[in-house]
């Protein structure tokens, strides 16, 4: 199961697992992920698990940023609404997450098969 992972200073703190359809981040006590921090919007972001549209079985994981005042970053750029992939850096205002979607996943994200000839 995929999870988010609170870091600070680059160690694990604490980790959420993403076991719903849809997980709110924000700073309201209403939200599934609540980080208490005054540079958090109430609901700052959004994380939607969808089945792929290309593989069966495969659920592709989205951010979207909520029109929050400090923003969503993804490996250090600003997004709106972006995939995710394994290992990416998610930042909300000024706290930082990392996602693991496959623990045991080491591979680049693209793989280019070419055929012989």
């Amino acid at each position: 199961m995929a999870e988010l992972q609170l870091l600070v200073d680059d160690v694990v703190m604490k980790s959420f697992p993403l076991n719903q359809a849809t997980i709110m981040i924000g700073r309201s006590p209403e939200n599934d992920i609540v980080i208490d921090e005054e540079s958090v919007s109430s609901e700052h972001a959004r994380i939607d698990l969808v089945p792929s549209k290309l593989m069966s079985g495969v659920i592709d994981i989205f951010i979207e940023d909520l029109g929050s005042t400090n923003g969503t970053y993804v490996n250090k750029a600003p997004v709106k609404r972006q995939q995710l992939q394994n290992f990416d850096y998610i930042r909300i205002a000024f706290t930082d997450f990392k996602l693991v979607a496959d623990k045991g996943a080491r591979l680049a994200k693209t793989t280019v098969i070419l055929p012989d000839g």
